[in-house]
């Protein structure tokens, strides 16, 4: 960090110090050194305190979020957390650590493997895609209806919420949200990141094709990680698919009929 960085983070450190935190760490694009004038300072308190907060100090956007060791410790087994925790933790800036607290958490990230969490991590991508057919259906009916509103949002739903399940599938760690849907892009090559960028505005294109790019979205990272699915998963999913106008696969492994 650089001076003024540095300063300021002392300033919101000590505050938090008085109120009773062990240790205080910077994540972020501050901790990172690729800040731009807008970025906010991301600064953790390991101890008792409010889950998360904005408030502003000198001029700058502070977000302050707290959580206690054990807290800490879990979001490291949990799916839908480790992508951007293990990496936030391993480029932390420590501000204040007397007993070592945060320097523990920062071994243990660095340490952290995927293959720690077993199958915990696929069965969170494959529910986590299961329940978000939901969205496929309510999509689908409201273009129907001629609902652009609440299509437009079922749209950005879909658009948004397909990468960080396949960053998960694909076991990506990432240190902030800001380069999740391009790292997920490479990964999965052309045709997924030409539709990204329609499903979320990025081109010029009609409302419907918009739309028609999230679903389409959908079914891809459906095809991705149907081997996954359980019978009733892949009923489910398979069943949006279809809706969506671009049919799952038939899986043998599955029992379940071909026009399910």
């Amino acid at each position: 960090m650089n001076r003024e960085e540095l300063r300021v983070s002392k300033v919101i450190c000590q505050k938090l110090v008085d109120h009773g935190a062990e240790a205080v760490v910077v994540f972020g694009s501050r901790a990172r050194g690729d800040a731009y004038i807008e970025s906010d300072f991301d600064i953790h308190a390991v101890g008792k305190g409010p889950h998360y907060r904005l408030e502003l100090c000198q001029g700058f956007l502070v977000s302050v979020s707290w959580a206690t060791s054990r807290q800490n410790l879990s979001y490291f087994r949990k799916p839908a957390d480790v992508g951007w925790v293990v990496q936030g933790w391993r480029n932390a800036v420590v501000l204040h650590d007397p007993k070592g607290v945060a320097k523990a958490l920062k071994q243990r990230a660095q340490k952290w493997r995927w293959e720690s969490l077993g199958k915990l991590v696929d069965k969170w991508v494959a529910e986590e895609l299961t329940g978000y057919a939901e969205e496929v259906h309510r999509l689908v009916g409201n273009l129907r209806l001629g609902r652009k509103h609440p299509a437009a949002v079922q749209r950005s739903v879909l658009a948004i919420r397909m990468a960080p399940i396949l960053a998960a599938h694909h076991r990506i760690l990432y240190d902030t949200e800001n380069q999740l849907w391009d790292i997920v892009s490479e990964r999965m090559g052309g045709e997924w990141a030409q539709l990204q960028r329609v499903a979320l505005g990025e081109d010029d294109h009609c409302f419907d094709d918009v739309c028609k790019s999230a679903l389409r979205l959908f079914t891809l990272t459906a095809n991705e990680i149907r081997s996954l699915l359980d019978d009733r998963q892949y009923q489910v999913v398979a069943n949006a698919c279809e809706i969506a106008g671009q049919p799952l696969p038939y899986n043998k492994q599955h029992n379940v009929s071909k026009s399910t």
